[in-house]
Protein backbone atom coordinates (compact mmCIF):
# COMPACT_ATOMS: atom_id res chain seq x y z
CA UNK A 1 0.00 0.00 0.00
CA UNK A 2 1.63 3.38 -1.17
CA UNK A 3 1.20 6.49 1.36
CA UNK A 4 -1.16 8.07 -0.16
CA UNK A 5 -3.56 4.58 0.00
CA UNK A 6 -2.74 4.34 3.68
CA UNK A 7 -3.36 7.92 4.48
CA UNK A 8 -6.83 7.95 2.21
CA UNK A 9 -7.68 4.82 4.05
CA UNK A 10 -7.03 6.80 7.48
CA UNK A 11 -8.90 9.78 6.70
CA UNK A 12 -12.03 7.89 5.79
CA UNK A 13 -11.66 6.07 9.10
CA UNK A 14 -10.93 9.57 11.11
CA UNK A 15 -14.12 10.89 9.00
CA UNK A 16 -16.63 8.11 10.36
CA UNK A 17 -15.55 7.25 13.96
CA UNK A 18 -16.67 8.49 17.30
CA UNK A 19 -14.14 10.66 18.65
CA UNK A 20 -12.88 7.76 21.13
CA UNK A 21 -11.45 6.35 18.64
CA UNK A 22 -9.63 9.21 16.94
CA UNK A 23 -6.07 7.85 18.41
CA UNK A 24 -6.82 4.85 16.19
CA UNK A 25 -6.54 6.94 12.96
CA UNK A 26 -4.73 10.02 13.59
CA UNK A 27 -1.56 8.68 15.19
CA UNK A 28 -0.04 7.77 11.65
CA UNK A 29 -1.21 10.50 9.69
CA UNK A 30 1.83 13.23 10.98
CA UNK A 31 4.57 10.91 10.09
CA UNK A 32 2.78 10.08 6.40
CA UNK A 33 1.92 13.38 5.44
CA UNK A 34 5.23 14.51 4.57
CA UNK A 35 5.76 12.05 2.09
CA UNK A 36 2.57 13.05 0.01
CA UNK A 37 2.76 15.61 -2.88
CA UNK A 38 1.32 19.00 -2.16
CA UNK A 39 -1.47 18.72 -3.79
CA UNK A 40 -2.51 15.78 -2.02
CA UNK A 41 -1.73 17.17 1.31
CA UNK A 42 -4.29 19.95 0.33
CA UNK A 43 -6.74 18.00 -0.83
CA UNK A 44 -6.97 15.32 2.31
CA UNK A 45 -6.41 18.20 4.96
CA UNK A 46 -8.99 19.94 3.30
CA UNK A 47 -11.61 17.02 2.36
CA UNK A 48 -10.99 15.98 6.67
CA UNK A 49 -11.61 19.48 7.50
CA UNK A 50 -15.15 19.88 5.43
CA UNK A 51 -16.82 16.59 7.32
CA UNK A 52 -15.64 17.60 10.87
CA UNK A 53 -16.88 20.83 9.81
CA UNK A 54 -20.25 19.70 9.60
CA UNK A 55 -20.17 18.49 12.90
CA UNK A 56 -18.26 20.07 14.49
CA UNK A 57 -21.08 20.64 17.11
CA UNK A 58 -20.77 17.51 18.16
CA UNK A 59 -17.57 16.72 17.65
CA UNK A 60 -15.57 19.00 18.60
CA UNK A 61 -12.12 17.25 19.08
CA UNK A 62 -11.91 16.05 16.02
CA UNK A 63 -12.33 19.34 14.23
CA UNK A 64 -9.30 20.31 16.25
CA UNK A 65 -7.94 17.48 14.75
CA UNK A 66 -8.96 18.48 11.03
CA UNK A 67 -7.65 22.09 11.75
CA UNK A 68 -4.32 20.52 12.69
CA UNK A 69 -4.03 18.41 9.30
CA UNK A 70 -4.94 21.68 7.01
CA UNK A 71 -2.00 23.83 9.42
CA UNK A 72 0.41 20.62 8.50
CA UNK A 73 -1.05 20.89 4.48
CA UNK A 74 -0.38 24.81 4.90
CA UNK A 75 3.81 24.20 6.72
CA UNK A 76 4.54 21.53 3.67
CA UNK A 77 2.51 24.27 0.58
CA UNK A 78 4.19 27.55 2.38
CA UNK A 79 0.50 29.14 3.66
CA UNK A 80 1.98 30.46 6.77
CA UNK A 81 -0.32 33.32 7.15
CA UNK A 82 -3.17 30.67 7.67
CA UNK A 83 -1.33 28.15 8.90
CA UNK A 84 -0.41 30.23 11.87
CA UNK A 85 -4.27 31.38 12.82
CA UNK A 86 -5.53 27.54 12.18
CA UNK A 87 -2.22 26.36 14.07
CA UNK A 88 -3.50 28.14 16.96
CA UNK A 89 -6.90 27.59 17.22
CA UNK A 90 -6.21 23.76 16.65
CA UNK A 91 -3.81 24.61 19.76
CA UNK A 92 -6.13 26.35 21.83
CA UNK A 93 -8.76 23.61 21.82
CA UNK A 94 -6.09 20.72 22.43
CA UNK A 95 -5.75 22.85 25.07
CA UNK A 96 -9.34 23.01 26.43
CA UNK A 97 -9.96 18.94 26.14
CA UNK A 98 -6.57 18.72 27.97
CA UNK A 99 -4.19 17.23 25.40
CA UNK A 100 -0.54 18.07 25.97
CA UNK A 101 1.08 16.11 22.89
CA UNK A 102 -1.45 17.30 20.35
CA UNK A 103 -0.96 20.49 21.55
CA UNK A 104 2.83 19.79 20.98
CA UNK A 105 1.91 19.36 17.52
CA UNK A 106 0.82 22.11 16.92
CA UNK A 107 3.42 23.99 18.51
CA UNK A 108 6.30 21.78 16.24
CA UNK A 109 4.45 23.70 12.76
CA UNK A 110 4.40 27.00 14.68
CA UNK A 111 7.96 26.72 15.69
CA UNK A 112 9.21 25.99 11.87
CA UNK A 113 6.77 28.78 10.59
CA UNK A 114 8.43 30.93 12.67
CA UNK A 115 11.89 30.04 11.95
CA UNK A 116 11.14 30.45 8.31
CA UNK A 117 9.43 33.75 9.16
CA UNK A 118 12.65 35.10 10.34
CA UNK A 119 11.84 34.98 14.36
CA UNK A 120 14.48 32.84 16.09
CA UNK A 121 13.72 33.47 19.57
CA UNK A 122 9.84 32.41 19.12
CA UNK A 123 10.57 29.72 16.81
CA UNK A 124 13.20 28.43 19.24
CA UNK A 125 10.86 28.42 22.23
CA UNK A 126 7.92 26.97 20.88
CA UNK A 127 10.10 23.71 19.39
CA UNK A 128 11.92 23.87 22.58
CA UNK A 129 8.49 23.36 24.36
CA UNK A 130 7.27 20.90 21.65
CA UNK A 131 10.15 18.62 21.71
CA UNK A 132 10.37 18.46 25.70
CA UNK A 133 6.17 17.23 25.33
CA UNK A 134 6.74 14.30 22.92
CA UNK A 135 10.39 13.40 24.72
CA UNK A 136 8.38 12.96 28.20
CA UNK A 137 5.48 10.99 26.64
CA UNK A 138 7.26 9.25 23.60
CA UNK A 139 4.24 9.59 21.61
CA UNK A 140 4.39 11.07 17.76
CA UNK A 141 8.02 10.63 17.80
CA UNK A 142 8.43 11.28 13.80
CA UNK A 143 7.34 15.30 15.38
CA UNK A 144 9.93 15.13 18.12
CA UNK A 145 12.64 14.33 15.38
CA UNK A 146 11.47 17.41 13.55
CA UNK A 147 12.10 19.42 16.44
CA UNK A 148 15.49 17.82 17.17
CA UNK A 149 16.30 18.85 13.39
CA UNK A 150 15.16 22.18 13.37
CA UNK A 151 16.33 23.48 16.54
CA UNK A 152 19.59 22.18 15.24
CA UNK A 153 19.61 23.55 12.16
CA UNK A 154 18.84 26.92 13.31
CA UNK A 155 21.75 26.04 15.86
CA UNK A 156 24.16 25.47 12.59
CA UNK A 157 23.13 28.69 10.65
CA UNK A 158 24.42 30.97 14.30
CA UNK A 159 27.57 28.76 13.86
CA UNK A 160 26.43 27.78 17.44
CA UNK A 161 27.74 24.30 16.27
CA UNK A 162 28.21 22.88 19.96
CA UNK A 163 24.91 22.65 20.46
CA UNK A 164 23.75 21.38 17.24
CA UNK A 165 25.56 18.10 16.97
CA UNK A 166 24.39 16.64 20.10
CA UNK A 167 20.89 17.06 18.70
CA UNK A 168 21.78 15.34 15.47
CA UNK A 169 23.65 12.76 17.10
CA UNK A 170 20.80 11.89 19.85
CA UNK A 171 18.27 11.98 17.13
CA UNK A 172 20.41 9.96 15.00
CA UNK A 173 20.17 7.23 17.89
CA UNK A 174 17.15 7.14 18.56
CA UNK A 175 15.53 7.19 14.87
CA UNK A 176 18.10 3.87 14.16
CA UNK A 177 16.47 2.39 17.37
CA UNK A 178 13.03 2.69 16.16
CA UNK A 179 14.02 2.15 12.70
CA UNK A 180 12.55 5.69 11.27
CA UNK A 181 14.51 5.87 8.21
CA UNK A 182 13.74 9.36 7.06
CA UNK A 183 14.82 10.94 10.36
CA UNK A 184 18.51 8.75 9.99
CA UNK A 185 18.63 9.94 6.54
CA UNK A 186 17.93 13.64 7.72
CA UNK A 187 20.46 13.33 11.05
CA UNK A 188 23.23 12.11 9.03
CA UNK A 189 23.39 14.85 6.28
CA UNK A 190 22.69 17.08 9.24
CA UNK A 191 26.22 15.74 10.56
CA UNK A 192 27.60 15.16 7.02
CA UNK A 193 26.89 19.01 6.57
CA UNK A 194 28.12 20.46 10.20
CA UNK A 195 31.26 18.24 9.77
CA UNK A 196 31.89 20.04 6.34
CA UNK A 197 31.66 23.38 8.03
CA UNK A 198 34.01 22.33 10.26
CA UNK A 199 36.54 21.30 7.40
CA UNK A 200 36.09 17.01 8.87
CA UNK A 201 36.02 15.76 5.71
CA UNK A 202 36.31 12.32 6.31
CA UNK A 203 33.65 12.66 9.32
CA UNK A 204 31.22 14.80 6.70
CA UNK A 205 32.35 11.91 3.81
CA UNK A 206 30.73 8.98 5.70
CA UNK A 207 27.75 10.96 7.19
CA UNK A 208 26.87 12.23 3.72
CA UNK A 209 27.62 8.25 2.13
CA UNK A 210 25.97 6.52 5.08
CA UNK A 211 23.01 9.09 4.50
CA UNK A 212 22.98 8.54 0.67
CA UNK A 213 23.14 5.16 1.28
CA UNK A 214 19.71 5.04 3.03
CA UNK A 215 18.20 6.90 0.86
CA UNK A 216 19.41 5.12 -2.71
CA UNK A 217 17.90 1.78 -0.55
CA UNK A 218 14.34 3.45 0.20
CA UNK A 219 14.05 5.08 -3.76
CA UNK A 220 13.87 8.50 -2.42
CA UNK A 221 14.88 10.46 -5.63
CA UNK A 222 14.47 14.02 -3.83
CA UNK A 223 16.61 13.00 -1.03
CA UNK A 224 19.23 11.02 -3.45
CA UNK A 225 19.70 14.32 -5.64
CA UNK A 226 20.10 16.64 -1.83
CA UNK A 227 22.78 14.03 -1.32
CA UNK A 228 24.26 14.06 -4.34
CA UNK A 229 24.87 17.98 -4.35
CA UNK A 230 26.24 17.71 -0.38
CA UNK A 231 28.83 15.18 -1.95
CA UNK A 232 29.66 17.10 -4.74
CA UNK A 233 29.61 20.27 -2.71
CA UNK A 234 32.50 17.94 -0.28
CA UNK A 235 34.86 16.96 -3.62
CA UNK A 236 34.87 20.44 -4.85
CA UNK A 237 36.52 21.25 -1.45
CA UNK A 238 38.85 18.76 -1.45
CA UNK A 239 39.83 19.02 -4.98
CA UNK A 240 37.92 16.03 -7.00
CA UNK A 241 36.31 18.20 -9.40
CA UNK A 242 36.16 15.54 -11.50
CA UNK A 243 33.47 13.45 -8.87
CA UNK A 244 32.27 16.84 -8.23
CA UNK A 245 31.03 17.28 -11.26
CA UNK A 246 29.66 13.84 -11.59
CA UNK A 247 27.77 13.78 -8.83
CA UNK A 248 26.47 17.94 -9.30
CA UNK A 249 25.19 16.36 -13.17
CA UNK A 250 22.98 13.65 -11.09
CA UNK A 251 21.46 15.70 -8.80
CA UNK A 252 20.84 18.00 -11.98
CA UNK A 253 19.18 15.58 -13.92
CA UNK A 254 17.42 13.98 -10.89
CA UNK A 255 15.92 17.73 -10.01
CA UNK A 256 15.39 18.66 -14.04
CA UNK A 257 12.91 15.23 -14.20
CA UNK A 258 11.13 16.31 -11.22
CA UNK A 259 10.85 19.94 -12.25
CA UNK A 260 12.74 21.65 -9.09
CA UNK A 261 13.91 24.53 -11.32
CA UNK A 262 15.50 26.41 -8.16
CA UNK A 263 17.55 23.44 -7.00
CA UNK A 264 18.03 22.80 -10.69
CA UNK A 265 19.90 26.38 -10.73
CA UNK A 266 22.27 25.27 -7.80
CA UNK A 267 23.67 22.43 -9.49
CA UNK A 268 24.07 24.53 -12.68
CA UNK A 269 25.99 27.62 -10.57
CA UNK A 270 28.19 24.89 -9.02
CA UNK A 271 28.53 23.13 -12.28
CA UNK A 272 29.82 26.51 -13.65
CA UNK A 273 31.80 27.34 -10.63
CA UNK A 274 34.02 23.70 -11.23
CA UNK A 275 34.13 24.72 -15.32
CA UNK A 276 35.76 28.19 -14.23
CA UNK A 277 38.45 26.86 -11.75
CA UNK A 278 39.20 24.62 -14.49
CA UNK A 279 39.51 27.14 -17.53
CA UNK A 280 36.64 26.12 -19.19
CA UNK A 281 35.18 29.44 -19.43
CA UNK A 282 32.66 28.89 -22.61
CA UNK A 283 31.30 26.31 -21.03
CA UNK A 284 30.87 28.20 -17.83
CA UNK A 285 29.27 30.95 -19.60
CA UNK A 286 27.18 28.65 -21.78
CA UNK A 287 25.64 26.58 -18.49
CA UNK A 288 25.31 30.22 -16.56
CA UNK A 289 23.00 31.47 -19.61
CA UNK A 290 21.09 28.51 -19.37
CA UNK A 291 20.50 28.62 -16.14
CA UNK A 292 19.83 32.69 -16.54
CA UNK A 293 16.66 31.67 -19.02
CA UNK A 294 15.03 29.21 -16.43
CA UNK A 295 15.46 31.89 -13.27
CA UNK A 296 14.17 35.22 -16.08
CA UNK A 297 11.62 32.07 -16.21
CA UNK A 298 10.61 31.33 -12.82
CA UNK A 299 11.54 35.23 -11.57
CA UNK A 300 13.35 34.03 -8.85
CA UNK A 301 15.66 37.08 -8.25
CA UNK A 302 17.94 35.94 -5.72
CA UNK A 303 19.10 33.31 -8.38
CA UNK A 304 18.95 36.13 -10.72
CA UNK A 305 21.27 38.51 -9.13
CA UNK A 306 23.57 35.67 -7.89
CA UNK A 307 23.93 34.53 -11.83
CA UNK A 308 24.53 38.01 -13.04
CA UNK A 309 27.36 38.52 -10.50
CA UNK A 310 28.48 34.93 -12.05
CA UNK A 311 28.31 35.90 -15.33
CA UNK A 312 30.41 39.49 -15.13
CA UNK A 313 32.92 37.76 -13.31
CA UNK A 314 33.90 35.22 -16.13
CA UNK A 315 33.49 37.71 -18.67
CA UNK A 316 36.01 39.86 -16.39
CA UNK A 317 38.30 36.80 -16.59
CA UNK A 318 38.02 36.68 -20.78
CA UNK A 319 39.09 40.34 -20.59
CA UNK A 320 35.06 40.80 -21.87
CA UNK A 321 34.56 44.05 -19.68
CA UNK A 322 32.00 45.53 -21.71
CA UNK A 323 29.49 42.48 -21.06
CA UNK A 324 31.28 41.93 -17.27
CA UNK A 325 30.16 45.63 -16.75
CA UNK A 326 26.55 45.08 -18.14
CA UNK A 327 25.94 41.67 -15.95
CA UNK A 328 27.83 43.61 -13.00
CA UNK A 329 25.07 46.55 -13.19
CA UNK A 330 22.49 44.09 -13.56
CA UNK A 331 23.54 42.46 -10.60
CA UNK A 332 23.46 45.77 -8.12
CA UNK A 333 20.00 46.50 -9.97
CA UNK A 334 18.10 43.10 -9.04
CA UNK A 335 19.96 42.55 -5.87
CA UNK A 336 18.36 46.09 -4.47
CA UNK A 337 14.97 44.95 -5.66
CA UNK A 338 15.68 41.73 -3.41
CA UNK A 339 16.82 44.01 -0.77
CA UNK A 340 13.68 46.59 -0.48
CA UNK A 341 11.34 43.18 -0.94
CA UNK A 342 13.09 41.17 2.07
CA UNK A 343 12.37 44.27 4.04
CA UNK A 344 9.06 44.83 3.01
CA UNK A 345 8.83 41.25 3.55
CA UNK A 346 9.97 41.03 7.14
CA UNK A 347 7.92 43.91 8.27
CA UNK A 348 4.52 41.64 6.79
CA UNK A 349 6.47 38.32 8.99
CA UNK A 350 6.70 40.47 11.71
CA UNK A 351 3.32 41.61 11.66
CA UNK A 352 2.37 38.07 11.03
CA UNK A 353 3.94 36.44 13.98
CA UNK A 354 2.70 40.20 15.94
CA UNK A 355 -0.95 39.08 15.12
CA UNK A 356 -0.35 35.04 15.66
CA UNK A 357 1.15 35.84 19.51
CA UNK A 358 -1.64 38.43 20.08
CA UNK A 359 -4.29 36.18 19.25
CA UNK A 360 -2.85 33.23 21.23
CA UNK A 361 -2.60 35.94 24.69
CA UNK A 362 -5.96 37.51 23.68
CA UNK A 363 -6.77 33.47 23.71
CA UNK A 364 -5.49 32.78 27.42
CA UNK A 365 -6.19 35.93 28.74
CA UNK A 366 -10.25 34.97 27.34
CA UNK A 367 -9.42 31.14 28.84
CA UNK A 368 -8.53 32.90 31.97
CA UNK A 369 -11.58 35.24 31.84
CA UNK A 370 -13.66 32.18 31.45
CA UNK A 371 -12.63 30.05 33.96
CA UNK A 372 -12.84 33.26 36.42
CA UNK A 373 -16.55 33.44 35.36
CA UNK A 374 -17.62 29.89 35.99
CA UNK A 375 -15.90 29.92 39.01
CA UNK A 376 -17.60 33.39 40.66
CA UNK A 377 -20.58 31.64 38.89
CA UNK A 378 -20.26 28.65 41.31
CA UNK A 379 -19.59 31.18 44.43
CA UNK A 380 -22.71 32.89 43.12
CA UNK A 381 -24.63 29.58 42.67
CA UNK A 382 -23.19 28.76 46.39
CA UNK A 383 -24.00 31.70 48.06
CA UNK A 384 -27.77 31.82 46.28
CA UNK A 385 -28.21 27.89 47.60
CA UNK A 386 -27.33 28.61 51.08
CA UNK A 387 -29.64 31.86 51.11
CA UNK A 388 -32.47 29.57 49.57
CA UNK A 389 -31.49 26.90 52.67
CA UNK A 390 -31.47 29.22 55.02
CA UNK A 391 -34.93 31.06 53.55
CA UNK A 392 -36.30 27.61 53.54
CA UNK A 393 -34.79 26.74 57.53
CA UNK A 394 -36.27 29.49 58.86
CA UNK A 395 -39.61 28.76 56.96
CA UNK A 396 -39.65 25.46 57.89
CA UNK A 397 -38.55 26.53 62.15
CA UNK A 398 -42.04 28.55 61.83
CA UNK A 399 -43.93 26.00 60.35
CA UNK A 400 -42.34 23.88 63.01
CA UNK A 401 -43.64 25.59 65.84
CA UNK A 402 -47.31 25.98 64.42
CA UNK A 403 -47.27 22.16 64.20
CA UNK A 404 -45.84 22.12 68.05
CA UNK A 405 -48.41 24.08 69.38
CA UNK A 406 -50.94 22.01 67.45
CA UNK A 407 -49.46 19.29 69.15
CA UNK A 408 -49.23 20.60 72.55
CA UNK A 409 -52.99 21.60 72.41
CA UNK A 410 -54.31 18.37 70.85
CA UNK A 411 -52.17 16.54 73.30
CA UNK A 412 -53.55 18.32 76.65
CA UNK A 413 -57.55 17.65 74.99
CA UNK A 414 -56.80 14.00 73.84
CA UNK A 415 -54.98 13.46 77.97
CA UNK A 416 -57.48 15.14 79.69
CA UNK A 417 -60.13 12.84 78.11
CA UNK A 418 -58.14 9.97 78.35
CA UNK A 419 -57.13 10.55 81.93
CA UNK A 420 -60.81 11.52 83.10
CA UNK A 421 -61.73 7.92 82.48
CA UNK A 422 -59.01 6.52 84.53
CA UNK A 423 -59.54 5.84 88.03
CA UNK A 424 -56.43 8.25 89.16
CA UNK A 425 -54.43 11.33 87.76
CA UNK A 426 -51.51 9.79 85.63
CA UNK A 427 -48.76 12.07 85.63
CA UNK A 428 -46.04 10.42 83.94
CA UNK A 429 -48.25 9.68 81.26
CA UNK A 430 -48.65 13.60 80.63
CA UNK A 431 -44.67 13.77 81.11
CA UNK A 432 -43.94 11.12 78.43
CA UNK A 433 -46.55 13.02 76.13
CA UNK A 434 -44.91 15.90 76.01
CA UNK A 435 -41.38 14.20 75.75
CA UNK A 436 -42.53 12.45 72.85
CA UNK A 437 -43.76 15.53 70.54
CA UNK A 438 -40.55 17.36 71.71
CA UNK A 439 -38.61 14.76 70.49
CA UNK A 440 -41.14 14.47 67.09
CA UNK A 441 -40.31 18.30 66.27
CA UNK A 442 -36.75 17.89 64.74
CA UNK A 443 -37.65 15.45 62.12
CA UNK A 444 -40.68 17.06 61.64
CA UNK A 445 -38.40 20.36 61.09
CA UNK A 446 -36.62 18.23 58.46
CA UNK A 447 -39.37 16.76 57.15
CA UNK A 448 -40.84 20.51 56.16
CA UNK A 449 -37.54 21.84 55.21
CA UNK A 450 -37.05 18.76 52.73
CA UNK A 451 -40.59 19.22 51.32
CA UNK A 452 -39.85 22.88 50.92
CA UNK A 453 -36.52 22.79 49.29
CA UNK A 454 -38.16 20.19 46.94
CA UNK A 455 -40.48 22.35 45.81
CA UNK A 456 -38.22 25.10 45.24
CA UNK A 457 -35.93 23.21 42.97
CA UNK A 458 -38.90 21.92 40.74
CA UNK A 459 -39.87 25.42 40.32
CA UNK A 460 -36.18 26.02 39.18
CA UNK A 461 -36.69 23.60 36.72
CA UNK A 462 -39.23 24.66 35.26
CA UNK A 463 -38.11 28.19 35.00
CA UNK A 464 -34.71 26.97 33.18
CA UNK A 465 -37.12 24.30 30.60
CA UNK A 466 -39.09 27.39 30.24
Amino acid sequence: MTSSEKVKELIEGLKACPEADIDKYFKELPQLFPLLSGPEKRSFAEDMFTSAKENAAQQPLKFAYAQYLVALADYFTERYEHLLVIANEARAAFEAFNKPDEVALCLAFIGGTYRTLGNIDLALKALWESYGQLNKTGEYVHIAFANAFNIAGIYVERKNYEEAFPLYQATLERAERVGNQLFIINSLQGLGRLYLQLKEYDKAKDALERSLSVADRLGLPMFIANLQTDLANYHFETGNYEEATRLHSLALASRHEHNLVDASITNMMQLADINVLEGKNDEAIAILDKALGMAQQLKVKPKLYQLHLKLSEVYQAKGDTEKSLYHFKLFHDIREQVEVEDAAKKIKNLQLVFEAEQTRKENIIIKKQKAEIEQKNIELQETIDELTRAKVSKKAKALTLIVALILFITEDVILDFVLHRLPEDNILLTLGAKILIVFSLKPIERGIEHYLLSKVIKKKRKEVLV
